[in-house]
């Protein structure tokens, strides 16, 4: 009895001279989680945690001098804390060495390691544990809150707590951020490509228009005045005049008839299909409005022929208009241009 008096009177007076002797310090070092990596026993056998059961310790140094500890095991997708201890804690710096102090017990052969390891023997038992920065503050803090309601004394059973739901709807969070981050990231990628396609098919569109404008330009005089006679020739044939009449009588037009209007407007108008196509991928309806206009008919037949209302015909013409020349134009302005063509 003599002699643990004797031990623990040392204990005391060396902690006295440490204190006004040494550099306390608060807590700089330590601040933070730590976590039990692995336990080396005498033999040289040793134990990595967390185990295969998922069971680990940890500790969390707060400014204060306040220190935390408790077990941690992590089940399925629940994770248990069982509490252990919560007192003061003391670095002390002398002249040769750094010395941890908890709950009044010096913590044997302490060695910082670096910024994120250190070791202690506890009960000849080398434990080393390691700083984490990956725990959220909400996590850290309930785990705080846990060990300090719930201290678990030797006359008492071990309780054991579950963590809420504030770590995991925290990851809850991350993840749907990673979602809204990728789902952003493809849409702004989307929207790049959309409008670099954008500015090319304008670019092709200035293109085309320039080869139409330069080549009425520089037509020669015979090559337009040949062109104008077959046009001439078209216009006053038995064909366009039956075709004219049936349009007149309201007879909508079946598909062989749509094909054969196609096929005799290539030599009156050798380019007039291809160039709508290079400046407008056009639908089938947008399509035949241009052909019957070309011929001549006026609006209101073709609303009939194609069985739309005359303010549909009006609108698909201002609506080419604008896809073509990117700004906002009337039907005649439509009209006019397919006269260039």
């Amino acid at each position: 009895m003599r002699v643990v008096s004797c031990y623990v009177a040392v204990a005391l007076l060396f902690l006295l001279v440490a204190c006004e002797c040494g550099d306390h310090v608060g807590g700089k070092g330590m601040t933070g989680v730590w976590m039990l990596k692995r336990v080396v026993f005498p033999t040289g056998y040793s134990v990595s945690y967390p185990t295969d059961r998922g069971y680990t310790r940890c500790k969390i140094y707060d400014e204060d001098s306040t220190f935390y500890h408790a077990e941690i095991l992590s089940v399925d997708a629940e994770t248990v804390i069982v509490p252990l201890e919560m007192d003061r804690y003391t670095v002390i710096n002398d002249a040769e060495d750094t010395l941890l102090v908890e709950n009044g017990r010096f913590m044997l052969n302490f060695d910082f390691v670096n910024d994120t390891m250190y070791t202690v023997y506890n009960n000849l038992e080398e434990e080393i544990w390691v700083k984490v920065n990956e725990m959220s503050r909400n996590r850290a803090d309930e785990i705080k809150f846990i060990i300090s309601d719930n201290i678990v004394s030797s006359e008492d059973d071990a309780r054991n707590f579950i963590f809420s739901t504030s770590e995991k709807e925290l990851e809850e969070i991350n993840r749907n951020m990673f979602y809204v981050t990728v789902i952003l990231s493809l849409l702004v990628i989307l929207l790049f490509i959309h409008v670099r396609n954008v500015i090319k098919k304008n670019r092709v569109i200035r293109r085309e228009l320039e080869l139409i404008n330069e080549h009425n330009r520089l037509m020669p005089q015979p090559v337009a005045q040949a062109m104008r006679m077959v046009e001439q020739e078209f216009f006053s044939s038995d064909y366009y005049c039956n075709l004219r009449g049936r349009i007149e009588n309201g007879e909508i037009l079946k598909k062989e008839q749509w094909d054969e209007l196609e096929q005799r407007l290539k030599p009156v108008f050798p380019h007039f299909t291809t160039r709508l196509y290079n400046l407008y991928n056009m639908s089938s309806h947008e399509y035949q409005v241009c052909l019957l206009l070309k011929i001549k008919i006026p609006p209101k037949q073709i609303a009939c022929v194609l069985c739309k209302e005359l303010s549909s015909i009006s609108s698909t013409r201002s609506r080419l208009y604008a896809k073509v020349f990117g700004k906002k134009g009337g039907a005649k302005d439509w009209d006019a241009f397919l006269s260039t063509l």
